[in-house]
């Protein structure tokens, strides 16, 4: 039997957050913000040119677009944890493990904020073909470097795939 290695936590304590939390807060308040609009129109202030009669469908066109926005940066986002030389993969839902020496390239940090970081793995896997990563934050001096938790990753990448070279 194997000896069991301590996991090593790439991904922020912020993600759970990000997927979940921040778009329930986001789309709630838009939600909550249109069903007044509908149900007071007196109180909405719209541009000259729009009726507040119909503030509550510019506040639902706004919603959508956030909801979009917001579907396009976080829905990936997944909690990763380096296993020796696996990846241990989670939605928080389903979790799965995957040989580190899959993983294709590992590219990044996108133009959003917060930096997110992701994984093309060379065959699909459970969660499709790319998972996202959102590494701790930290506050530097050096914005434009990688974080730790990214090039650790990196190291032990290279590493499972030279080791997965010698042994074919």
């Amino acid at each position: 039997m194997r000896a069991r290695v301590v996991t090593t936590l790439l991904s922020s304590r912020w993600t759970f957050f990000y997927k979940f939390v921040l778009p329930l807060l986001v789309l709630g308040g838009l939600g909550f913000g249109a069903w007044r609009a509908f149900k007071h129109p007196d109180e909405v202030h719209m541009p000259p040119a729009m009726t507040p009669d119909y503030g509550w469908v510019l506040i639902i066109v706004i919603a959508l677009f956030a909801g979009g926005i917001i579907w396009w940066t976080v829905a990936s986002l997944c909690r990763i944890e380096i296993d020796d030389d696996d990846l241990l993969i989670s939605h928080y839902r389903t979790e799965m493990r995957v040989p580190l020496a899959s993983v294709e390239s590992i590219s990044g940090p996108s133009a959003s904020n917060p930096k997110r970081y992701t994984l093309t793995f060379e065959e699909p896997t459970e969660f499709g073909r790319r998972v996202t990563l959102l590494p701790p934050m930290a506050w530097t001096l050096m914005p434009l470097g990688e974080p730790e938790a990214v090039r650790e990753l990196r190291n032990a990448w290279e590493t499972a795939r030279r080791a997965a070279t010698r042994r074919q």
